[in-house]
């Protein structure tokens, strides 16, 4: 038998202590051995799952390139990272792709000229190329086609140039680029 009196006040009848006792004391037992896990000692740790950086698609900047066909410059658009004349320079010397060619588009600026620098002083782009610009071929139409690839591709690309001074390996494209 067992009586109530108030708020957590429990009489319990003589013949009824001894298993409450134990009921509680088992109880109190369970709730500690499930407080340790339960899992043979060994603790784990939450998973976490690892998350990935979102990354801003690159936007690319539109270039003009000029290209030979026939004895003109011809302008056609390169998508690159920063823009500006001096990697539009940079594309010029990876010369017309497949389709380019296809359309008529050459340049005689051959295969493996490096640009050695790009530099402004005033309205002036001053653009050094290595000497493998000199292994062109020779005659007039070609020196005046890689002038032209040259001056175009920067006059249309830097709005604060308006001369171009070309030097191979630091000599003046005049006295070393000869027909």
């Amino acid at each position: 038998m067992v009586q109530v009196y108030g708020i957590g006040e429990v009489m319990v009848h003589k013949r009824l202590r001894g298993p409450v006792v134990l009921l509680a004391i088992s109880f109190a037992l369970v709730l500690a051995l499930a407080g340790c896990g339960g899992n043979g000692g060994v603790t784990t740790q939450p998973k976490t799952v690892p998350t990935i950086p979102k990354t801003t698609p690159v936007e690319k900047v539109a270039v003009l390139v000029f290209f030979m066909q026939g004895e003109q410059g011809t302008p056609v658009t390169r998508n690159v990272e920063t823009g500006g004349a001096e990697e539009a320079l940079a594309e010029l010397l990876k010369g017309p792709t497949e389709g380019e060619k296809q359309g008529g588009l050459f340049s005689p600026i051959p295969e493996g000229t490096g640009l050695n620098s790009y530099a402004v002083e005033g309205e002036t782009a001053k653009v050094d190329f290595s000497g493998e610009l000199l292994k062109f071929g020779g005659g007039s139409a070609a020196v005046r086609g890689i002038t032209t690839e040259i001056n175009e591709t920067v006059l249309a690309n830097d709005s604060r140039v308006r001369t171009v001074e070309i030097t191979i390996d630091g000599q003046p494209a005049e006295e070393v680029l000869q027909p």
